[in-house]
């Protein structure tokens, strides 16, 4: 007999022995099944009502809690939580029965479940005057809620009553704090000489009491009390910040702008004393000091998408002197990045004029530029442009409302590019055709055919799927074949040897800017920029990118059998290719092995990009944006699991709590999601929420989490 038919007789046996009334009969039938899979849930869970049925509660009780540790080992929350429910009923007296229940309400999002059935047990715990137990339950009800004042103060209690005075003393400061925010100054004063009477000399207990003076007018008395704080912890950040505060508030800005700055000395990351000191600065009028103070807020806010916050502090500057041209400047870089054209118009104006008065006409010109594209017809603003076109002795583009002549190698070396542009448009690959075309913008600036070509791939979506994409290939081959080579073999004959022979000189001796933040305690980076602008990553020739390109195709095609004889012989022309990169690109060149990677991965190639990531990632510098990439790649392979390995490495190089930090976080919870273990995911995108409840819309994406597990996870009957 096979198994399957000793399975389903057994079965009926069992069945039989339950209609006879005969229990033990059937569950001795049961357990039979049991000795080949004791993890049978169903199985399980049928013996543990028949032990119920006989009145043998504690052998059902253990069957019962087979099935909820599977369902727990399944991730099945829910059902698991419904299996304890029945146990909880056969032995209300089994505490750790109620706690697990607890616990599984806390990982499902149930909150006020989950805070209901710790207090119930913590109440019992504590009449059993198991006071320690009571604790850790009371600590995990003030990490589901962290601004419960009632929990706050009973946690305070328990800790005195256990004599742990150094932490009962912290939560009625957390209790004080929370009162002073909502204005309850009488209740938060009775909490600080509780707290007084427990240790009296405790700094975070004489700073809320300095906080107290100061809010009843005794700002006097205040700063005195701050001061013998910091005379025995002379660079304690909460003290030198509220003392710098009060003299801000004061208008003493002498005073506060040595304090600030004596945070910055020891703590260059902080926002408050960076932002205090500009504005001091402002007072003063001093507006580049103001400026050099923001920035690096400004460019933080900008990371964060928070455009409104930047453009308000550039908005102070521009205030107080309405002629700044650097914030000018940046904030046309953010109108210039939101799409905001209609502002970007008006503040190119304003800095054309202020440059004007200065004479700067270098940097007139690129703002002319931009408003002529605005203003097309403007003839007044044209004759202007053709001015200082002149007075600039640029020659290299066409001037805007009256065509030059080009030559026929320089037209030939258009039409190449725009044909090239084509090419990579069929396969997809639209930030391809973007460099092609704005490499050849900046030689031809005014070209009317390029702009319009790079208007068009502005409006085009990168999202071609494989089976598109193959579907394209063999009319892209042929576009390679009969376009883009002979044109480009003639533009070649107008090219000077020296260009190919400098190529490696020319890569090398490019500057090089780390993409790793030098400051990781913020999102914010204290260095202070002359001109405000920021710097670019060195892009690698384009030849590279086009043969990467033909590669991803032959490659794309040969996974799916669509190959010519020639393309069969892949893995040569990949390994002669980057033998080739090997040549002119030194084993130490990181940056240059970081950028190759990155093209790898946008061809699909993605063994070659990780193996150019993981030359990169020696380069301490670039150590954290490899590993995250490489984290990626393995996403982009469907390996989930070398993907979290990777990033885990890759959150532990950042300090908790920073942006960096919840970013790779992020990723992580992604990485879970896609896996679909949504309750890590859950447990991560909240502490996210806590930290920025508008992160990447991340309450929206808790609550479809949440929606997805109470719809997948029906409870057991």
């Amino acid at each position: 007999m096979n198994g399957k038919i000793d399975r389903l007789k057994i079965i009926e046996q069992a069945e039989k022995y339950v209609r006879a009334g005969r229990l033990k009969e059937a569950i001795t039938e049961y357990e039979r099944l049991l000795e080949d899979d004791p993890s049978d849930v169903s199985i399980n869970n049928i013996v543990g009502d028949l032990y119920v049925r006989l009145g043998q509660e504690d052998k059902a009780i253990k069957a019962f809690e087979k099935v909820a540790e599977e369902y727990e080992r399944r991730s099945l929350n829910s059902q698991a939580l419904a299996i304890l429910k029945k146990i909880c009923r056969l032995n209300p007296g089994k505490l750790d029965y109620f706690i697990k229940m607890a616990d599984l309400y806390t990982r499902q999002g149930f909150i006020a479940e989950a805070r209901q059935e710790y207090l119930r047990v913590a109440e019992r715990f504590l009449r059993q005057k198991r006071v320690g137990e009571a604790i850790e339950l009371y600590e995990k009800i003030a990490r589901l809620d962290k601004d419960d004042l009632n929990i706050i103060i009973q946690l305070a209690a328990l800790y005195k009553l256990d004599g742990q005075q150094d932490k009962a003393v912290n939560e009625l400061l957390k209790a004080a704090d929370l009162k002073i925010s909502q204005g309850r100054i009488e209740e938060a004063e009775k909490l600080l000489k509780e707290t007084n009477k427990l240790s009296p000399d405790n700094i975070r207990l004489k700073l809320r009491l300095a906080q107290m003076l100061r809010l009843k007018g005794q700002a006097g008395q205040a700063q005195e009390l701050t001061r013998d704080v910091l005379s025995k912890v002379p660079h304690d950040l909460e003290a030198l910040t509220f003392l710098g505060d009060i003299y801000f508030e004061e208008g003493k800005f002498a005073s506060a702008k040595e304090i600030f700055t004596e945070v910055l000395n020891f703590y260059p990351i902080n926002v408050n004393a960076r932002y205090k000191i500009g504005r001091i600065n402002l007072a003063e009028g001093n507006a580049n000091q103001a400026f050099e103070y923001f920035e690096p807020l400004i460019n933080s806010y900008l990371k964060k998408r928070k455009e409104d916050k930047a453009i308000g502090l550039l908005g102070l500057i521009l205030t107080v002197r309405n002629d700044h041209i650097p914030s000018m400047e940046k904030l046309a870089e953010i109108f210039r990045e939101t799409n905001d054209l209609e502002h970007l118009e008006q503040v190119d104006e304003k800095l054309l004029e202020e440059l004007k008065k200065i004479g700067d006409k270098s940097k007139m010109f690129p703002y002319y530029t931009e408003l002529i594209k605005f203003r097309p017809s403007d003839e007044r603003l044209m004759k202007e442009y053709r001015l200082l076109k002149k007075e600039l002795m640029i020659r290299d583009e066409e001037a805007p409302g009256g065509p030059q002549s080009l030559s026929t190698e320089e037209e030939e070396e258009i039409q190449a590019g725009l044909a090239q542009s084509d090419v990579y448009l069929q396969e997809g690959l639209v930030r391809l055709a973007r460099r092609v075309i704005e490499a050849l913008i900046l030689k031809y600036p005014a070209d009317p055919l390029l702009k319009q070509k790079l208007d068009y791939i502005d409006n085009v979506k990168p999202s071609l799927s494989k089976d598109d994409l193959l579907r394209k290939i063999e009319k892209t081959s042929a576009l390679e074949t009969q376009i883009i080579r002979p044109a480009k073999a003639r533009v070649e004959k107008t090219i000077k040897k020296k260009e190919e022979s400098d190529l490696q000189e020319q890569i090398l001796s490019e500057e090089k800017v780390s993409p790793i933040d030098l400051f990781t305690e913020t999102g914010i980076i204290p260095m202070i920029s002359s001109d405000g602008r920021e710097k670019k990553f060195y892009d690698l020739q384009e030849n590279i990118r086009a043969e990467l390109a033909m590669l991803s195709a032959i490659y794309v095609r040969q996974k799916a059998g669509v190959t010519t004889q020639f393309e069969k012989e892949l893995m040569t022309i990949v390994s002669d290719f980057k033998k080739s990169i090997k040549e002119k690109i030194p084993q130490e060149d990181y940056q240059i092995h970081l950028q190759l990677g990155l093209a790898f991965m946008e061809q699909n190639l993605i063994d070659e990009a990780i193996e150019e990531f993981n030359l990169a990632a020696k380069d301490k510098s670039l150590t954290l944006e490899c590993l995250t990439l490489i984290s990626h790649s393995y996403r982009l392979k469907g390996n989930a699991e070398e993907a979290e390995s990777w990033l885990n490495r890759a959150i532990k190089l950042v300090a908790p709590g920073t942006d960096q930090y919840f970013a790779l976080m992020f990723d992580l919870g992604m990485i879970y999601e896609q896996n679909k273990e949504f309750d890590k995911a859950l447990a991560i995108y909240r502490d996210i929420q806590s930290w920025d409840p508008a992160y990447h819309s991340i309450s929206e994406r808790i609550n479809r989490l949440q929606s997805i597990v109470r719809t997948s996870n029906n409870p057991a009957n």
